[in-house]
């Protein structure tokens, strides 16, 4: 329960993160792979003039569905079912993609990952992926 608490103020700061291009805070809590990921896609939204409009609603559901020990690092995937009211927008307010008016289901599947060595308690997003209909 603890963890799950902890996946869910992670899941609500990256994604609000991500939608308001918070560098510093996104290269926190992910992994360096996946922060390149979101940095380039921020960075292009960025280019073309285009920002993300995002509310968090809340998370419905968020279960533990996988748990592994590769080496040093302890593996935890997560499916997260949340509800985000989300749109890309143009600089002259033209939606490019999402609704901003309406609140839509997200269903993810996220790994977080840490040394089971650290001193560090804190667990870094590793992998996400949303999960198919």
């Amino acid at each position: 329960k603890q963890f799950l608490d902890g996946v869910k103020i992670a899941y609500e700061m990256i994604v609000t993160g991500f939608a308001d291009g918070d560098r510093a805070l996104l290269k926190n809590l992910l992994s360096a792979e996946v922060y390149r990921g979101f940095e380039e896609a921020i960075s292009g939204r960025e280019a073309r003039g285009e920002r993300m409009q995002s509310s968090f609603i809340g998370i419905n559901d968020a279960t533990i569905v996988g748990a592994e020990l590769k080496d040093r690092e302890a593996l935890i995937t997560v499916r997260i079912v949340s509800q985000l009211i989300s749109a890309v927008l143009k600089p002259n307010g033209e939606v490019v993609d999402g609704d901003p008016e309406t609140v839509v289901e997200v269903r993810d599947v996220w790994t977080f990952a840490r040394d089971i060595r650290s001193r560090d308690p804190n667990w870094k997003l590793v992998e996400t992926e949303a999960e198919d209909e």
